[in-house]
């Protein structure tokens, strides 16, 4: 039977500890027993003797010359890469290897294998479908702003002995019943063979409006929802205890659209809340 192959992350880790306990040993003015450790440790005897005189460096290490970029100048592109993604303009595969063609002292451009080995070495960037953003909305919405209305919050809260459990935060969020196109995000398996990939979707553009509040203590009401409609049987909601019908005193109602309107946020607001 052939042998498992250990996993390279384990064990570098396994090699780090084991030159963490070597260390500590020889501090105490102990015995070094390399032989011991690797094998409480489950590695090589050799490979972490090599790796605690320093004769081997670390796999990452000793490769760092043939790396497209320096660590520094990683480290240049992984902070840009964050800024820009909190500024909702992230880079995408092509523009990241322009950058990084920008970056290289003779302006040479990475290969398409650079960027899987770049998000490799940084677990902590990685690739993700992102959202719309209205340019407007992120022009209000940026840490400076937020910040400063948090702070004038907590001020005119303190000012006037408002209690947390006072302050609550509303807002509405409209769903399509046929999911829209974010559906066509989620992956799904699919054998191998099968050249063209079909999933059945309905194609229902109903809206159904969801009203929402959360305490500043981390409570929650319970939420409203909006069908489109003139009229439901109140027999399809009786299952479910949090749910209840605004006409029955509930939190389901029914509107022509399926959007709230003045009436249906004042009945919510006092089924719901008061």
């Amino acid at each position: 039977m052939i042998p498992r192959r250990r996993n390279a992350g384990n064990t570098e880790k396994s090699l780090k500890e084991g030159c963490r306990l070597l260390t500590l040993e020889k501090q105490k003015g102990g015995k070094i027993n390399v032989k011991n450790t690797a094998v409480q440790l489950g590695i090589p005897y050799s490979t972490l003797y090599a790796r605690f005189r320093n004769i081997h460096k670390p796999r990452r290490e000793a490769h760092i010359e043939q790396q497209f970029l320096s660590p520094s100048l990683e480290s240049v592109l992984v902070k840009w890469i964050t800024h820009l993604g909190s500024t909702g303009r992230p880079l995408c595969k092509r523009t990241i290897r322009i950058r990084a063609q920008h970056l290289h002292p003779d302006n040479k451009r990475p290969s398409r294998n650079w960027i899987y080995l770049f998000l490799k070495r940084h677990p902590d960037i990685v690739l993700s479908t992102p959202c719309g953003f209205d340019p407007k909305r992120a022009k209000a919405f940026n840490r400076p702003v937020v910040s400063r209305y948090f702070d004038e919050l907590t001020k005119l809260a303190e000012s006037l002995g408002i209690p947390l459990q006072n302050i609550y935060n509303m807002d509405e969020k409209g769903c399509q019943r046929g999911g829209g196109k974010r559906s066509s995000r989620r992956k799904y398996f699919y054998s191998r063979r099968q050249r063209t990939k079909y999933k059945h979707r309905s194609a229902n553009l109903q809206l159904i409006t969801i009203i929402e509040a959360i305490c500043a203590d981390g409570t929650a009401l319970k939420p409203g929802f909006v069908f489109p409609g003139s009229s439901f049987c109140p027999e399809w909601f009786e299952k479910h205890p949090d749910i209840v019908i605004l006409d029955l005193n509930t939190s389901v109602a029914t509107s022509p659209n399926g959007w709230t309107d003045d009436f249906i946020g004042a009945e919510w607001f006092e089924k719901s809340f008061i």
